[in-house]
C-alpha cells in the first residue's frame, strides 16, 4: 500500500500538497493535478511535501506542463532544498515554472 498523498485546497488559488509521491500513487498524484485551474495564478505548497525524488519530480514537471497548456501560471512554494537539487541537477528548474526561492532547509 503506498503512503498517503493528497491535494488538500486552501483557497480557490491555492492548494497544499501533503504526503508522499511515489511510484505505486504517481497516477493518483497526476489525477489530482486536475484541480489546478485553466488559467489564471495557482500556488501549491509544498511544504508537507514528504517526498522528494524523480517520481516527484515528474509529477510535478506534468503538472507545470498542463497549467502552461491551459494558460495557469502555476507557482511552487516551500520545495525542499533536494527536490530542488534533484530539478537543477536534471536541468528541470525551468520547466517547473515559478517557484519561490526561499526552499525549505533539510528535506
Amino acid at each position: 500500500m503506498s503512503p498517503a498523498f493528497s491535494m488538500q485546497p486552501t483557497s480557490a488559488t491555492s492548494a497544499r500538497l501533503v504526503g508522499r509521491i511515489d511510484v505505486a500513487n504517481a497516477a493518483q498524484a497526476l489525477a489530482a493535478g486536475k484541480q489546478i485551474p485553466a488559467n489564471g495564478n495557482f500556488e501549491l505548497d509544498l511544504e508537507h511535501l514528504e517526498s522528494a525524488d524523480s517520481v516527484t519530480l515528474a509529477v510535478l514537471l506534468a503538472w507545470s506542463a498542463a497549467a502552461s497548456r491551459s494558460q495557469c501560471r502555476l507557482v511552487y512554494r516551500g520545495m525542499s532544498d533536494r527536490l530542488r537539487a534533484i530539478a537543477r541537477l536534471g536541468d528541470a528548474t525551468g520547466m517547473l515554472g515559478s517557484s519561490d526561492t526561499a526552499p525549505v532547509q533539510g528535506t
